[in-house]
């Protein structure tokens, strides 16, 4: 179990290392973020938007939760899986991998729900975001 919450913790960590060295190139709503500041001889006056800010932490919420959610699921599994024909176990283990799937697509959803209202309401939603990006 131990091994497990440590692995999930490393991997978490390790995600959200990798997510803030990228963190100037675009969140999953398709925002530019910019960074302020003078380091590295990058001199910006930019201001980050509220629109922006309140998508990336919608975002890293939605992120955590995913990861969450997988975690379990994987632990679900590696549980039926080393059960040893114990019914109650088992049954267990069921019945955790139907929730963290329920959990999972909750998550999806609230993203896909999310990711429609705010470009909805910043006025970029339809704008030929596909095209922009070939």
């Amino acid at each position: 179990m131990k091994r497990i919450l440590s692995a999930i913790f490393l991997t978490f960590f390790f995600l959200i290392a990798v997510s803030s060295a990228n963190a100037g190139l675009q969140d999953a709503f398709g925002n530019t973020l910019q960074k302020t500041g003078d380091s590295a001889g990058y001199k910006s006056d930019a201001t980050v938007s509220l629109e922006s800010t309140i998508s990336n932490l919608i975002t890293v919420f939605l992120s955590i939760l995913g990861i969450i959610f997988v975690g379990l699921l994987i632990y679900a599994g590696i549980n039926w899986m080393t059960a040893g024909g114990q019914e109650k176990r088992v049954e267990e283990s069921k019945a955790m991998i139907k929730q963290s799937i329920i959990g999972l697509i909750i998550v999806l959803g609230a993203y896909a729900i999310s990711y429609f209202i705010i470009n909805a309401l910043t006025g970029v939603a339809g704008q030929g975001e596909i095209e922009q990006n070939l």
